[in-house]
């Protein structure tokens, strides 16, 4: 069985599938509506979405296609959330003026951005963002398990402004499928 995720391994969409549906095998989709796509047309069984971030709050275009979609929401689920600022080895924090990430992740770091003064660049994923970064005066927000799959270190640990940091997931399902 698989379940379908947005982004690249290392992203919290990533994460949350391996947590969520352990039994399942994650594919890897380009966005939140490939997603939907990949149950919808029976490829995958099972797709994970993010809803709601504690701090971001919702993340309009998922809840926006999901209304539309024939699909089910069949459970939710809430991720804890540890937002790292990831650079290329070698890179030091004092010298990094952009911060990438997914809109939503960007929220989530609002503050602590601000005390480090740091710039925003909007991509599509935390983990499509760690896998393109080549400026060292950039970093990415996103997880220590991007930091891993994509040869980066943790130049900050736990940027998020809340310690509580935690994400709903979605966890669909084809319109009417039966329970698996």
């Amino acid at each position: 069985m698989k379940v379908a995720y947005q982004g690249l391994p290392g992203a919290f969409g990533h994460q949350a599938a391996l947590a969520f549906l352990p039994g399942h095998e994650p594919v890897a989709e380009p966005s939140f509506a490939a997603v939907i796509a990949a149950v919808v047309e029976g490829r995958t069984e099972r797709g994970v979405l993010p809803v709601e971030n504690n701090e971001a709050g919702p993340v309009a275009e998922a809840r926006v296609l999901l209304a539309a979609a024939p699909v089910d929401v069949v459970d939710e689920r809430v991720l804890p959330i540890r937002m790292h600022l990831l650079g290329l080895p070698g890179a030091r924090l004092e010298e990094i003026t952009t911060a990438v990430s997914h809109p939503v992740a960007l929220r989530q770091c609002d503050r602590n951005l601000d005390r480090l003064g740091l710039a925003r660049e909007e991509a599509m994923n935390t983990a499509v963002a760690a896998a393109a970064l080549q400026d060292p005066a950039k970093a990415v927000l996103g997880s220590a398990a991007a930091a891993e799959a994509y040869g980066l270190v943790i130049l900050l640990a736990d940027v998020h402004d809340r310690p509580d940091n935690a994400t709903r997931f979605a966890i669909l399902a084809a319109r009417g499928a039966p329970d698996t």
